[in-house]
């Protein structure tokens, strides 16, 4: 096989697994989201840094709490991979938009963001290694601007949260769920640093 087909392939089935992820995460496909990562993969997002298989029980606890009538759903883009022999990182686009009901309104929320992946190759087999997203922004939209008390929006206090997702931080703190200390942001340091270190561990 001549690399650059070897290459194709490897590409075709990291993107399958960012693909397989989404759709498995959204719909409590729990067999299909371990297959993602290795054993010993880690996440980093929002609500939750750690192994992965943590992350999948505790997202197991999260589906058995949804309401009547709410949603969430990981829109994910084509991933950008870079490829060298066993190593590969990837980064795609991601919209999470999540439907909230029974608070004193219901209410959508989008964000916007990245996940930047390390993935390798063990036993023929490409999985994630490591997933961190990215926060660009994102919003809250109430189903019925009617149902919105007055005043609401004026006192509500997000100035402990970051810019770029300050919206799902607060939805979080609605579940009871704190969110993370160090969430990495656009334009950041942090993202600098995240991306140097995705370029050090592809060349190993």
């Amino acid at each position: 096989m001549s690399e650059k087909m070897q290459r194709m392939m490897d590409e075709h089935e990291i993107d399958q697994v960012v693909t397989a992820w989404g759709f498995a995460r959204d719909h409590g496909d729990w067999d299909v989201l371990q297959n993602c990562f290795h054993d010993d993969a880690t996440i980093h997002i929002s609500w939750y840094s750690g192994p992965a298989g943590e992350f999948i029980e505790r997202s197991k606890k999260m589906v058995a709490e949804i309401r009547m009538g709410e949603h969430g759903k990981h829109q994910i883009g084509r991933a950008k991979i870079q490829v060298n022999g066993s190593r590969a990182i990837s980064e795609c686009n991601v919209e999470l938009m999540r439907r909230v009901m029974g608070e004193e309104f219901d209410f959508d929320t989008l964000t916007w963001g990245r996940f930047i992946d390390h993935f390798e190759k063990r036993d023929d087999i490409w999985r994630i290694k490591k997933r961190t997203m990215v926060y660009e922004k994102d919003r809250l939209d109430p189903l019925n601007p009617a149902d919105v008390p007055d005043g609401y929006f004026e006192n509500m206090d997000l100035s402990g949260f970051p810019p770029e997702c300050r919206f799902l931080c607060y939805r979080l703190g609605l579940s009871g769920r704190a969110p993370m200390p160090d969430i990495v942001r656009d334009r950041s340091e942090e993202e600098t640093q995240l991306k140097a270190e995705a370029r050090e561990w592809l060349n190993g």
